[in-house]
C-alpha cells in the first residue's frame, strides 16, 4: 500500500464520535485523536517503494498510533549506515533496515541491535498497520478480531514476522 492509499484507507474506516458513544466517557476523543492524519502543505517526491518515508514527509502522522505503533515527525527521521529510524513500537525504535528494506524493531539500549522483524518492506508495513486497525475496530464493535494470525502474518511478509505479531492478536 502506498502512503496515499494508506491515508485514504485509514480515513475511510475511522469511525465518527457517535459510533463510539457506547464506550466510556473520553474514549472517543482519545481513540479518534490517535487516528488523526493531517495534511501538509507541499509535496516531497519520494521513491515509489518508500511508502513509510513518503507518509512521514507528506502527511502529519505525529499523532497517529495504531495499537502500539507510532511515527516520528519528518524532522525527527534519523539515518545511520544501517538504518532509517522512523517510529516506535511502544518504547522501542522502529527502523528500515537499509540492507533488506525490512521494517525492524531496535533495542532502545543498543541502536545497532535488532530486537524483532516487523514486516518485509515499507508497503507491507502500511498494509499491516491497516489490518491491525481493522482488528482493533472489529474488537470494539463486535468483540472479535476481523483477521487471524495467519492472515496478518501473510500481510507482514510471511512466517519470519509471525512471532512479533502473536502478542498483538492474542
Amino acid at each position: 500500500m502506498t502512503a496515499a492509499e494508506f491515508v485514504t484507507a485509514i480515513r475511510a474506516i475511522t469511525p465518527n464520535e457517535c459510533e463510539l458513544s457506547m464506550m466510556p466517557e473520553g474514549f472517543a476523543q482519545i481513540y479518534l485523536g490517535e487516528l488523526h492524519i493531517g495534511d501538509k502543505k507541499g509535496h516531497h517526491i519520494t521513491e515509489s517503494n518508500d511508502a513509510v518515508i513518503d507518509l512521514i514527509n507528506n502527511y502529519d502522522v505525529s499523532k497517529l498510533t495504531i495499537m502500539i505503533f507510532s511515527f516520528v515527525k519528518s524532522d525527527d527521521l534519523r539515518e545511520t549506515d544501517r538504518f532509517i529510524y522512523f517510529g516506535w513500537r511502544e518504547a522501542f525504535p522502529l527502523a528500515i533496515l537499509k540492507e533488506t528494506g525490512e521494517i525492524v524493531e531496535i533495542d532502545w539500549a543498543d541502536d545497532e541491535r535488532i530486537m524483532s522483524y516487523i514486516a518485509t518492506d515499507q508497503q507491507s508495513y502500511l498494509d499491516l498497520l491497516f489490518a491491525l486497525e481493522q482488528n482493533s475496530q472489529s474488537a470494539i464493535f463486535s468483540e472479535k478480531n476481523k483477521w487471524g494470525i495467519e492472515h496478518v502474518t501473510n500481510i507482514a511478509g510471511g512466517s519470519k514476522y509471525k512471532e512479533n505479531l502473536l502478542d498483538l492478536l492474542s
